[in-house]
């Protein structure tokens, strides 16, 4: 059961840490994670990439630097200035034999790239930015904290375990047991009289004063004075 724990809990950190880590880059970094769609900058980012952009700075214009650039449709693309001239600069992809036919200025600037994200780690990162899969890792990890990993015990039988701990019908506890019942007077007078001589006449046909309560026989009890 331990071993089954630690790997689910393993699974599910690994999970998290998959939703959580496009955000926890964008925030260390101060970047937007953008995903490259195209071979204009081949082999420098492969289709696929990820690419961190950050916000353009002054400096980031000159030539020699990746920059990203909004069309008027709200697209983006992203590619290395090659020369500026009166403060416009001319752009052109690394994987292209040719600049691009427009040059831009720096107004029109939307970052810079900072760094970026390739190979495997690039597409599960850029897979986990959708929103379904967001929504399937979610559920997934939701799955596995609800799963049970220990077997609840068989409910008891019928007739074998009562809701006395387990005892049968027939089984009888001491705590239940009743007191015996109280010896009667002639018992009581015969265990006396066998201890302490008090039983009188031992003939079998004599009937045996009861110690206990005094009985009449043949009239009232009279008492007798007592012999000076």
């Amino acid at each position: 059961m331990r071993i089954l724990s630690f790997l689910r809990w393993s699974i599910v950190g690994a999970l998290l840490a998959l939703l959580i880590a496009p955000a926890a880059i964008t925030l260390a970094t101060g970047t937007q994670l953008v995903v490259v769609d195209g071979k204009s900058m081949t082999p420098t980012y492969e289709f696929g990439d990820l690419v961190l952009i950050g916000d353009p700075h002054p400096d980031d214009f000159q030539p020699g630097h990746v920059v990203t650039v909004g069309r008027p449709d709200g697209s983006m693309y992203t590619h290395r200035i090659q020369e500026i001239t009166d403060g416009e600069a001319l752009l052109k992809g690394d994987g292209n034999t040719a600049a691009d036919p427009d040059t831009i200025s720096y107004d029109q600037l939307v970052g810079a790239v900072r760094g970026h994200i390739g190979g495997p780690l690039a597409a599960v990162l850029a897979y986990v930015q959708t929103t379904p899969a967001r929504i399937s890792l979610a559920v997934l990890v939701l799955a596995l904290l609800l799963l049970p990993l220990e077997r609840r015990p068989a409910d008891a039988k019928d007739g074998e375990d009562g809701e006395d701990g387990g005892r049968e019908d027939g089984d009888t506890d001491p705590a239940d047991q009743k007191d015996p019942p109280a010896t009667s007077a002639e018992d009581t007078d015969r265990v006396l009289g066998d201890v302490f001589g008090l039983a009188g006449d031992r003939h079998p046909h004599t009937e045996k004063p009861s110690l206990l309560a005094p009985q009449e026989q043949n009239g009232p009890i009279r008492r007798r004075s007592p012999q000076w």
